[in-house]
C-alpha cells in the first residue's frame, strides 16, 4: 500500500510522509512527488502547492541517483536543493528534496568537526568528499 501510494499517489497520499520530513528537518521547504504524479511543497508549516511538478525531483527520479544542486527553475531557483529518489530496491517510487538552507555549510561543518563521539551514528561517507 505504501509503495504504491509513493509511486502513483497524488499530493493527498504523500503530504503526511512529507510534512513528517518538514517538521524533522526543524521547518526547512520540503517538496515531494510520485513517479506518476505531481505532489506537495510545504513550506513554513502550511502546503504551499499541492500539484507541484518539481524539475529536480523528476531528474532524481530518471536518474535514481540524489542530486545536490542549485535549482534552475522554479520557486527555488538559484538555491541549493538536496534531492534523493525514494527507492524500493532498483525501482525509482518517487522523490523527496529539501532546500539546503546551510547552503552546503552542513557537510563543511561534519569534514571539519570530525568529532568521534558522532562518527558512531554517522555513516563513513559523511566525513568524505
Amino acid at each position: 500500500m505504501l509503495k504504491e501510494a509513493l509511486k502513483k499517489g497524488d499530493s493527498k497520499d504523500i503530504l503526511p510522509i512529507a510534512y513528517a520530513i518538514h517538521i524533522l528537518t526543524n521547518k526547512v521547504p520540503v517538496a515531494m512527488r510520485s513517479k506518476e504524479n505531481a505532489g506537495v511543497r510545504i513550506e513554513k508549516d502550511k502546503v504551499v502547492d499541492d500539484n507541484y511538478e518539481g524539475h529536480v525531483l523528476k531528474m532524481a527520479i530518471e536518474t535514481g541517483q540524489t542530486l545536490k544542486v542549485s535549482a534552475i527553475v522554479g520557486p527555488y531557483k538559484g538555491l541549493p536543493v538536496i534531492v534523493v529518489p525514494i527507492k524500493d530496491g532498483e525501482e525509482v517510487l518517487g522523490a523527496v528534496g529539501i532546500v539546503d538552507i546551510t547552503g552546503g555549510m552542513f557537510e563543511e561543518i561534519l569534514a571539519i568537526s570530525k568529532r568521534p563521539e558522532l562518527a558512531k551514528y554517522l555513516p563513513d561517507e559523511a566525513y568524505t568528499y
